[in-house]
């Protein structure tokens, strides 16, 4: 089984056992973006959803330089923060992010 179909046979399974909303809310995105995907009918890249996919279900990690080892989807969630100096540790995650984090998949991260 490839990479693609482990994750999507993932997705498909937890759609099955918990329901649409559920798995949308755990993923951070719409229902109908989770129901496009396993309907083989989303038309942008699926890479960030594969990526959501297997950080909260498939338990699939990186590690951050700033908070060590950490979900995948948790990375991807960093990596959209907006900046705000509320404490020490968000600012050194805004700036890692966009600083050549080798996980970063923001404009001139790498």
């Amino acid at each position: 089984m490839t990479s693609t179909t482990n994750w999507l046979h993932v997705l498909k399974d937890e759609v099955a056992k918990q329901g649409m909303r559920s798995v949308a809310e755990k993923l951070g995105v719409s229902k109908a973006t989770v129901s496009q995907v396993v309907n083989d009918k989303y038309k942008a890249s699926t890479h960030v959803i594969q990526q959501r996919v297997e950080g909260v279900f498939m338990a699939s990690t990186v590690t951050c330089p700033i908070l060590d080892e950490i979900p995948l989807n948790e990375c991807l969630e960093h990596q959209n923060r907006k900046f705000a100096a509320t404490n020490h540790v968000r600012v050194a995650l805004y700036r890692a992010c966009r600083n050549g984090c080798p996980h970063s998949k923001l404009c001139g991260s790498k």
